[in-house]
């Protein structure tokens, strides 16, 4: 919980020292796929990767929120809560699939490094949608 909380923090600093931009997210694909290269705790920077995708959407939403008129605010919040029922079918899809595939055995860290890697994509996706209505 500490550390979620301390990557949070992280995140919430970095966005706002890069001026809330695409710069944010494409320096974290940039620092994962150091992170990556160096072929240890491959599934670990899978993860910290996915953790900063979500950290990063909770703060460019509500910095959004913030911004908008209450009348918009509530469009917005239904449109979230539809995006995170499609993010929860499109993660179901995306472990299933990676077990069909049978390219990773299930529960390996290869397996949770594939899983987490689709995750944080698709939910940097999201984020880069909010940032652009900034």
């Amino acid at each position: 919980m500490i550390q979620k909380t301390l990557l949070a923090l992280l995140v919430l600093i970095s966005f706002k020292s890069n001026s809330q931009t695409l710069e944010t997210v494409s320096k974290m694909k940039s620092d994962y796929q150091k992170c990556l290269d160096k072929g240890n705790n491959m599934s670990g920077c899978s993860i910290m990767y996915y953790n900063q995708s979500d950290s990063l959407l909770n703060v460019v939403y509500k910095n959004l929120k913030e911004r908008i008129s209450s009348k918009e605010q509530s469009k917005l919040k239904k449109e979230q809560l539809e995006w995170l029922k499609k993010r929860d079918l499109y993660f179901e899809k995306v472990y299933a699939d990676t077990k069909r595939e049978g390219n990773f055995k299930e529960g390996t860290r290869d397996f949770e490094m594939v899983v987490f890697d689709e995750k944080a994509n698709f939910v940097f996706g999201r984020v880069k949608e909010l940032i652009k209505r900034n």
